[in-house]
């Protein structure tokens, strides 16, 4: 590892990336955009598995005999604990001198830090398409770095230099996938988000700024992976996908939904293909759920189910977290999804520093209501984000009372969601050992 001011004096570049399930949209779009760049697009990309890493540096030096590999690791702060681990692992690698480590992602674009002191050379800051391109050829072609926008890195006296950010990308010039590499994934069909929930790391990382993916542009990648004999889904990434092509994010913009949607199912109706919107990887936001969304959906997709996110039945909490919609949308939501044959999975948090036992009540109130009506839940847990406003908090407890109910329905398969392993994880605390 180097400063940032130390050109790389590679013969033989290479890219690997820790390929966790958990990332693999980011990694995805990341070498997309690598392959669109002429002039790095050639240079070999490798993408182990978190546990095949360190075997798979180890044969690219000593097999393959690479001179200098640019390691990529995606970091959520959930995954901070681990790749802390690795750091610590690679800076005792013999070959260490020939590594250059790159970090991204939530975490590190809100905290660089966490990373930079821990062996980390270089974080990206942001969204990464632009910046990873830029990145990287200014290491092929033996350049400083220490200019470049997007990024963050410890100067020569250890302290942090964070470079102000690129401009936002137009998602229409770059593809959601790796495609040359056979790396498909659900396409981003919007990127930021301008509501600004105080849980929520979207703003911090992408902007207020709503971006959408154009209908002629979604179709054009739509044609393609209907292509592909081994892709029988096809799903998007969108922060509320009834609020696609809206100018105003929550209210449907209902001539671009149908056009980009029924586009799809153009080209899908001469297969067996199936087209799922509003599911996961997306959500839906409750005032955007409408008579007209969900016909457009009931009539060209083919889930039966959509996800949206509820977080609380405090309106209380509602307000305090900036959710922007009430209690009675979410019921509203709820009943005309029911008309369509929609089962809604609904998301819920608890522990906002600001809750009271009676707001977490509340909340369960609204779980058993929405459980009558078929819906399924979706329990989690708040986790302080970097970036965002509860980042230095400390979450409040679940009522012992509540934690029964929800543990007894966790047990009986009345709710889901990874709820009980935040709440571990967070009274455990998220920290960096000094």
């Amino acid at each position: 590892m180097k400063s940032s001011e130390i050109p790389i004096t590679e013969e033989k570049l290479g890219i690997v990336f820790r390929y966790s399930r958990a990332n693999i949209y980011s990694y995805h779009s990341l070498m997309g955009a690598l392959e669109i760049s002429p002039l790095v697009s050639d240079i070999p990309i490798f993408f182990p598995k978190p546990e095949e890493l360190l075997p798979e540096i180890n044969r690219l030096l000593n097999v393959e005999h690479f001179t200098h590999l640019l390691i990529c690791i995606s970091v959520s702060t959930f995954q901070l604990q681990d790749v802390l681990l690795l750091l610590e692992n690679l800076k005792l690698h013999p070959k260490n001198n020939q590594m250059t480590v790159v970090v991204g992602g939530p975490h590190p674009s809100a905290k660089p830090g966490d990373l930079l002191y821990k062996g980390t050379d270089i974080a990206v800051v942001g969204e990464g398409e632009k910046t990873f391109q830029e990145l990287v050829l200014a290491l092929r072609n033996k350049n400083t770095i220490s200019q470049l926008k997007g990024i963050a890195f410890l100067d020569k006296e250890k302290n942090i230099q964070i470079q102000p950010r690129n401009e936002p990308i137009n998602l229409n010039e770059y593809p959601p996938f790796a495609p040359d590499r056979e790396l498909y994934s659900a396409i981003e069909i919007t990127r930021g988000c301008k509501f600004g929930c105080t849980y929520c790391q979207v703003p911090s990382l992408f902007g207020k700024s709503v971006r959408y993916r154009s209908p002629e542009n979604i179709i054009k990648w739509g044609k393609f992976l209907l292509s592909k004999r081994d892709i029988w889904d096809f799903r998007f990434i969108s922060p509320n996908a009834f609020g696609y092509g809206s100018k105003k994010s929550s209210e449907p913009n209902v001539k671009k939904l149908t056009k980009m949607l029924s586009g799809l199912h153009n080209l899908k109706a001469k297969n067996r293909k199936r087209i799922f919107f509003g599911t996961f990887p997306s959500e839906v936001r409750p005032e955007s759920v409408t008579e007209e969304t969900l016909r457009i959906t009931r009539e060209f997709c083919d889930n039966d189910n959509l996800t949206m996110g509820a977080q609380s039945g405090s309106s209380k909490i509602l307000a305090s977290i900036r959710r922007g919609h009430t209690v009675e949308q979410v019921l509203d939501a709820v009943e005309l999804a029911s008309k369509y044959n929609f089962t809604m999975n609904v998301d819920f948090i608890l522990g906002f520093p600001d809750e009271t036992e009676e707001d977490q009540f509340e909340t369960i109130s609204l779980c058993k209501e929405l459980i009558a009506k078929k819906s399924k839940i979706h329990m989690h847990y708040l986790i302080p984000l970097p970036g965002t406003k509860y980042e230095n908090i400390k979450p409040k407890s679940i009522s012992p009372e509540i934690l029964k109910i929800i543990r007894r329905w966790s047990n009986d398969g009345i709710i889901f969601g990874s709820w009980q392993h935040q709440y571990e994880k967070v009274t455990n605390q998220i920290t960096i050992k000094e």
